[in-house]
């Protein structure tokens, strides 16, 4: 008796490239996303701690902030899906249709912001009262640190850092899609590393005289430069904390600079308004 023995090759076809979504669904998909922050209800505190004492210059000194006004967060920082299809382009070194939008100025920031307010509007996604800016560092903070006053928004203890964030201890690159580590306790992804997130506010070497109402630093400082935010995936466990800022000229782009929107009404957000043309 003789046995016929078989061996099978299967070879797994390439894996198909994903598809760009409409536009539609893409802009459905950012709303659906955003994060309804109110202070004063829920989990979210009207007061809070900004900075910390350290020796760390640019985190001091302490300010007590109230947030008054509720606004909307974007649950994750901003796509290559999302800008390409509201700008046509994707400046990002790392590509990846989930990936974070990456090598992106704060002047480029603005002008996508303003186009992208005029696209929900038009498909009534938000009000015509409503725009799509970048958060003052003071809301970035509040949102970043999610009720707690510890180095991170889950604790203190940097190596549980690797369930939560992209940093120079576990990435190579921007190349991993949003949202794979855990979000913090308002359900924010990406908050420490990942990307740095450009804010609304002029560049201040301290917190001193920080508008203690959430708004816009937008008096003294440095003109041309802007805060940036929360560190990247270049950064070491020192510099992805809830207080960790820095400053950066409004033309700059860097394979390690992205963005989080955020969604208020433009009554309510004086100094916050996104614009059709860059800042100088």
């Amino acid at each position: 008796m003789y046995v016929l023995a078989l061996t099978l090759v299967v070879t797994a076809a390439d894996p198909s490239p994903i598809e760009p979504r409409p536009a539609m669904a893409v802009y459905q998909s950012f709303r659906d996303e955003l994060i309804h922050v109110e202070p004063g209800e829920g989990p979210y505190p009207v007061r809070f701690t900004l900075g910390r004492n350290a020796d760390e210059p640019t985190e001091r000194p302490l300010q007590q902030a109230h947030i008054a006004r509720d606004f909307y967060i974007s649950r994750y920082e901003v796509t290559q899906e999302l800008w390409e299809t509201v700008t046509g382009k994707n400046p990002s070194r790392w590509k990846g249709l989930h990936n974070a939008v990456d090598s992106v100025s704060y002047n480029d920031c603005l002008e996508f912001c303003h186009r992208l307010t005029l696209a929900l509007q038009e498909v009534d996604l938000i009000s015509d009262t409503q725009i799509v800016r970048l958060p003052s560092e003071t809301e970035w903070e509040y949102c970043a640190r999610a009720g707690t006053i510890s180095l991170y928004s889950f604790g203190d203890d940097p190596s549980e850092l690797n369930d939560y964030a992209w940093y120079n201890g576990n990435a190579a690159g921007n190349d991993p899609a949003v949202g794979e580590k855990k979000p913090n306790a308002w359900g924010l992804y990406d908050m420490h590393g990942y990307m740095w997130e450009w804010c609304a506010d002029r560049w201040h070497d301290t917190l001193r005289d920080n508008p203690a109402d959430g708004s816009v630093w937008s008096v003294r400082g440095d003109p041309k430069k802007r805060t940036l935010r929360g560190g990247s995936w270049k950064d070491s466990a020192k510099r992805v904390l809830s207080t960790t800022r820095r400053g950066a000229y409004t033309t700059t782009r860097d394979d390690a600079l992205g963005l989080r929107c955020v969604v208020s009404d433009v009554l309510s957000e004086p100094g916050a308004v996104a614009r059709s043309s860059a800042e100088k």
